[in-house]
């Protein structure tokens, strides 16, 4: 018999074996994969972006969703500021980037799952891998029937993860569990996810592999702004991809499903507004100064690409060029499934969950915390500092 078992060894997972272990619960961490961590491997391009130091309240107010209360207990027991404290005294040379974005020096996520595994060690915790769990039960105790052999335990976690990288494990089984045991599961959609556009400009794959720093895009329906967000961006083959496209994902793919038709403007040069563009633009309207000037604020490409689209230099076609450069537009036609989506949005109805312990309020002795819930944040460090201070509160509170 175990005071705890938790399913699944991502972030959530490991994070809350560890505390549990370290109030002296005997504690049973499942894996079906072979190794430890492997979508938190694979996170942030294999840097693993560890955590973003805002403090707490405005780590909520960047949601982006209604629920991020919800999370004000979990972050304040385990905070962006405790989470980095946390891995340094790990040994984990540690460094912030823009927007307060954490990483390991070495550019590793390796160096988390390591440590996060000699931690497991240190503090006594049984750890399976390679072995399914294929039944959960209740009576007094779960009874949790799996590959290896069957388990008893007073306390079980579910720490699964949602739909997205499935194969790294996340299948939605924590989920069915959630509904074997009568609890709600919101919808379930991609969050985090390249945008796909059948657009001429997209199919000709003229721009393909362009990168933009910091450029502003504009969710645009009936061509109204309906959402704006600024960051990185990449044009790829079939459409936009980078973190701006990605943190604009989930409301196009509401969209969509409401059947609207969307587009996305791109300001290439949100440092410069309009007036004072076109004004240089005129200024430098001479045929060799134009195209000079355009290469010195866009890639090559793209500078030869709007300038060939200009019939004359008159007053229209230059104010055609500064529409062009400062509200591309560009129709988002498909949004890349769940499956290929970095986050799932959606998952275990927070209401029918205690967000002081992550317990079920339906069925005592059940906790989820992690993607399970319906609960994420932008990629830059939000899921897994979500991941990290969920299963930290859920570990010390599963005796309580």
């Amino acid at each position: 018999m175990y005071d705890c078992i938790i399913v699944g060894a991502g972030p959530s997972g490991m994070m809350c074996a560890i505390t549990s272990g370290q109030t002296n619960k005997k504690t049973l961490l499942i894996e079906k994969n072979l190794e430890l961590g492997k979508k938190m491997k694979l996170s942030g391009g294999t840097r693993c972006n560890i955590t973003n130091l805002k403090a707490v309240d405005l780590f909520i107010k960047n949601l982006p969703t209604k629920n991020g209360r919800f999370l004000f207990s979990a972050l304040n027991n385990f905070s962006p500021l405790n989470i980095y404290h946390y891995f340094e005294n790990l040994g984990i040379k540690l460094k912030t980037e823009n927007d307060n974005r954490v990483f390991p020096v070495s550019n590793k996520a390796s160096d988390f799952i390591t440590a996060l595994g000699n931690e497991l060690t240190k503090n006594h915790v049984e750890v399976l891998t390679n072995t399914t769990v294929l039944e959960v039960e209740k009576n007094q105790h779960f009874k949790i029937i799996t590959s290896a052999g069957i388990y008893y335990t007073q306390k079980l976690v579910i720490a699964t993860g949602g739909l997205s990288y499935p194969h790294t494990g996340s299948t939605g089984f924590g989920l069915e569990i959630a509904k074997q045991f009568n609890h709600h599961i919101t919808e379930l959609f991609p969050t985090e996810s390249p945008l796909i556009s059948h657009d001429e400009v997209i199919i000709s794959k003229l721009l393909q592999g362009l990168s933009f720093p910091n450029i502003t895009l504009s969710l645009l329906q009936d061509g109204k702004v309906i959402k704006k967000i600024t960051d990185d961006l990449i044009i790829t083959h079939f459409g936009l991809s980078g973190p701006c496209a990605l943190k604009l994902s989930q409301f196009v793919y509401h969209k969509l499903k409401e059947n609207k038709a969307v587009a996305i403007q791109i300001d290439f040069i949100p440092q410069i507004n309009s007036e004072s563009l076109l004004e240089i633009l005129k200024i430098n309207r001479n045929e060799d100064n134009l195209l000079k000037y355009l290469t010195k604020i866009l890639p090559k490409r793209l500078a030869d690409y709007f300038y060939h689209k200009l019939s004359s230099l008159s007053n229209q076609q230059i104010l055609l060029l500064n529409n062009l450069i400062k509200k591309f537009t560009i129709k988002i036609h498909e949004v890349k499934p769940i499956q290929v989506a970095f986050v799932t949005g959606g998952g275990v109805a927070l209401k029918e969950i205690n967000p002081k312990t992550m317990e079920s309020k339906l069925v005592p002795g059940l906790y989820f915390i992690g993607e399970v819930l319906d609960i994420h944040g932008y990629t830059g460090g939000y899921n897994m500092t979500i991941a990290l201070a969920t299963g930290y509160t859920a570990g010390f509170t599963t005796l309580l």
